[in-house]
């Protein structure tokens, strides 16, 4: 539409699609089932939060703590956005703060049993972490920036979880219509966030169904890879 009001003809645009969907499912399907890294915890006990900043922590550990007091079996795995010394540092200190078992660190498991709470402090391995987890929150919906990408989980075929800020993701729109997204309000956060993730521990099928509602969504939009290479082919001597 914006091309348009700049005075490109209607006839000249062709819509693909995003190829990113193709890229995301790719990726996931890729993984092996016994990867390591995807197979840390109990995906019917877990979540798993990636990407996520300071703002995103404060209201996971404090859902936690509540869904922990209702449920002793719940699991969060932690992947911060950038895992260095004083981010991992203020999450045990915040962690103490709401009397959540110490975390664990993933460098530091060396085959130990799964802990409630799993921090991990390297990079370069969500896209196969998700796969711990019956559903994901994805992080960057508290800030200016927007929210981290939402494609991998939804491809693990888990129900996603994210804040109030997606800036017009149209990764979001895509989920949220298909029903497997839930997108917590700006007041009141934490307590939607515990009474869901308490939902999908009590009923792990409703939480599976979600989450194949949203690779269902992105199914629907693959090929876009190979329309766009199509496109530019055509437009080749």
């Amino acid at each position: 539409d914006r091309l348009v009001r700049l005075g490109v003809h209607a006839s000249r645009l062709t819509i693909t699609g995003d190829p990113r969907i193709d890229s995301a499912c790719g990726l996931v399907d890729a993984i092996d089932r016994h990867d390591p890294f995807a197979t840390l915890a109990d995906p019917a006990v877990t979540l798993v939060a990636g990407s996520t900043w300071p703002e995103d922590e404060a209201l996971l550990l404090e859902a936690f703590a509540l869904v922990r007091a209702n449920d002793a079996r719940a699991r969060l795995l932690l992947v911060p956005h950038e895992p260095t010394a004083a981010h991992l540092d203020g999450i045990a200190k915040r962690a103490g703060a709401h009397h959540l078992p110490a975390p664990i660190r993933l460098s530091a498991l060396q085959g130990r049993a799964t802990p409630p709470l799993l921090v991990v402090d390297r990079i370069g391995v969500l896209a196969r972490l998700y796969g711990n987890g019956g559903s994901a929150y994805v992080g960057g919906g508290w800030g200016s920036a927007g929210i981290h990408s939402v494609l991998e989980p939804a491809a693990w075929r888990r129900p996603v979880v994210i804040g109030p800020l997606d800036r017009g993701s149209r990764d979001a729109t895509l989920l949220r219509a298909a029903g497997g997204l839930v997108t917590l309000p700006s007041h009141g956060a934490v307590a939607v966030l515990a009474e869901r993730w308490l939902g999908w521990l009590r009923d792990p099928s409703r939480a599976a169904a979600e989450g194949e509602c949203n690779r269902a969504a992105l199914d629907g939009e693959r090929g876009a890879a190979d329309r766009s290479a199509e496109l530019l082919r055509a437009l080749l001597p």
